[in-house]
């Protein structure tokens, strides 16, 4: 986390208009101290990051209800799941989308949870994952007349991610968090435009990617970068001193 925090102040110095976005499965951990608060200290972390928007993944869900709905409300920065429901009610969970502000222009960034993942057992009653291609058509409709610029945070999978490409236009790219894979190019589908990057795994790499848009929002052009947080890099003062405050006791 230090080595990532290097980084990202690192590229936000050199760049003017930068998003920094989690594609999912941040919250939940079997490591300490993640595990013990339940999140709150990835929230904590990430909020000294400025995070600009995370997305909710399948394994986050067993933190069950109580616990993701405080991390939602402590965050102070939006975390989406446009398929994530309340069991009972079928109201979502947390935010389907965020609008964001970069640089003049308005970026719709929608969340989007594995909608083939089983709900934790003795959460059934409580949770509901549903359909993600429903839920990506609505979202990316209702954004279409807001902003012509939608990023995805998707929890699906590479595959399932470029399936979802070709199935909803008008999505200019895709960040998918659950295959993990390094990808140092982002992949394009030719038919829609719609570009499909891989999220970072466990720290262990980071993914920079630039982005240009004409004055309609489409992509003319973009270059990737896949950061390996190796040894190469200090860790940043702040990071490191909030990491050694929140060390578990052996």
């Amino acid at each position: 986390m230090a080595r990532r925090a290097t980084v990202i102040k690192a590229t936000r110095k050199s760049a003017p208009n930068v998003l920094l976005l989690d594609a999912g499965n941040a919250l939940w951990s079997r490591q300490q101290p993640a595990e013990e608060t339940k999140g709150k200290v990835v929230i904590e972390a990430m909020k000294l990051l400025s995070y600009d928007a995370m997305a909710l993944g399948d394994l986050d869900l067993q933190l069950g209800v109580e616990a993701l709905s405080q991390r939602i409300a402590e965050a102070g920065f939006p975390v989406l799941s446009a398929n994530l429901a309340l069991a009972g009610s079928g109201k979502l969970l947390a935010k389907p989308y965020a609008l964001l502000n970069v640089g003049g222009r308005k970026v719709g960034v929608i969340g989007l949870t594995w909608d083939k993942a089983l709900v934790p057992p003795g959460l059934e009653t409580q949770l509901k994952v549903l359909s993600a291609d429903e839920a990506l058509e609505k979202y990316v409709r209702e954004l279409t007349g807001k902003t012509d610029i939608i990023v995805v945070l998707s929890t699906m999978g590479e595959q399932e991610d470029q399936r979802l490409s070709s199935l909803v236009s008008g999505i200019d790219l895709i960040a998918g968090g659950r295959t993990r894979v390094p990808q140092d190019q982002a992949w394009k589908n030719d038919e829609t435009g719609t570009l499909i990057v891989q999220a970072g795994s466990q720290g262990e790499w980071l993914g920079r990617r630039s982005l240009h848009f004409d004055p309609t929002g489409v992509v003319t052009e973009h270059k990737d970068e896949l950061i390996y947080l190796t040894e190469d890099f200090v860790d940043d003062p702040e990071l490191k001193a909030f990491m050694e405050r929140n060390k578990p006791l052996q």
